[in-house]
């Protein structure tokens, strides 16, 4: 049977700052400016701030209580993780290199986090973290996560590094990393089962290079 071709969404475009690409081979070397909103303790970028309320409030009316754990983490607060993990490796005795190496199987460096961009948010289930005092790939377990999985495209998100698609992202799987890309993108790669890398991809061989970009697209 012939794959059927959906016609790719108006705002899929490279220069839509929702779909910025940040990873190990696309990095920021310098801060980005835009608004920002914080609860509690974490902030993020003000223009998915109706789409991430919205998907946290719809989860608690399916009797989930979903905590944001992480927002956006600048590049010298990344920097200072950064350097604290790989001191504490070396005091095990590892040398610097072997330090690195390690430390990068499970932590971008400096300038390789979404989370610097404020449209990436660490989602789970409060109770869970709790009892596991951390972030778990576990919490694939759980229905309140199994749910956010599901249904997040539905307010612009998608599961940034899936269990299928770490040849493409370069990064192990997370069950609690959503990035924010806008609702017609991201039900669009649901769709197609695609990471943010094989999107981009595609929009650079489509050659959907710019788009006069509308005000609700602006950070």
């Amino acid at each position: 049977m012939p794959k059927i071709k959906i016609d790719l969404p108006q705002e899929a475009y490279l220069n839509n700052p929702f779909l910025r690409l940040v990873n190990r081979q696309h990095q920021l070397r310098s801060e980005l400016v835009f608004d920002r909103f914080k609860i509690g303790r974490q902030s993020f970028d003000k223009g998915i701030l109706d789409n991430l309320m919205h998907l946290i409030s719809d989860a608690e009316r399916h009797m989930f209580k979903i905590t944001l754990v992480c927002g956006y983490k600048s590049i010298a607060q990344q920097k200072q993780r950064y350097d604290r993990q790989i001191r504490l490796l070396k005091k095990q005795g590892l040398t610097s290199i072997e330090a690195a190496s390690e430390l990068l199987q499970t932590m971008p460096e400096p300038g390789a986090s979404e989370h610097h961009t404020g449209l990436a948010v660490d989602l789970i289930d409060k109770s869970f973290l709790d009892e596991m005092g951390g972030l778990s790939t576990a919490s694939d377990q759980l229905s309140s996560q199994q749910w956010l999985i599901a249904n997040c495209s539905k307010y612009g998100f998608i599961l940034r590094f899936p269990k299928d698609k770490e040849a493409q992202t370069g990064v192990a799987y997370k069950s609690w990393h959503f990035r924010f890309v806008g609702i017609e993108n991201a039900r669009y790669m649901q769709a197609l089962n695609l990471s943010l890398e094989e999107f981009i991809t595609l929009l650079k061989k489509e050659k959907r290079d710019k788009l006069t970009i509308p005000t609700q697209y602006n950070s």
